[in-house]
């Protein structure tokens, strides 16, 4: 977990991070089941060396869980997390943004990982 700083450290910078371009709802990537605010699901994000903020990639719904990173791409920190779908306002905008909330880390791959893309 060194590369990573501390299990801790990726559950805070995943916090509130955006889930896909909808303001309400997103979709599992596995079988299409609409995700809203306040459903469990398991997502993949991921850190290139180079760059400062995670992205979150990929959300699975509770039926289509995934459990390890299968093909770790080198020079980039990826995750698998469980996380609780939220909605945060954004008063100035006066728009509503699908986020992560109850972070939980359950896999990763260190920068050293795997090969080049």
């Amino acid at each position: 977990m060194s590369e990573l700083v501390s299990e801790t450290a990726v559950e805070q910078a995943l916090l509130g991070l955006q889930v896909g371009q909808q303001q309400s709802c997103d979709w599992c990537c596995e079988c299409g089941r609409e995700l809203h605010s306040g459903t469990q699901v398991t997502a993949y994000a991921y850190k290139p060396a180079d760059e400062p903020r995670w992205e979150v990639l990929r959300v699975y719904c509770q039926a289509c869980t995934h459990t390890e990173i299968e093909t770790p791409t080198l020079g980039t920190a990826e995750v698998l997390v469980s996380a609780c779908l939220a909605l945060t306002q954004l008063a100035a905008r006066q728009t509503t943004r699908l986020v992560l909330s109850d972070v939980e880390l359950h896999t990763h791959s260190a920068l050293t990982d795997g090969t080049s893309p």
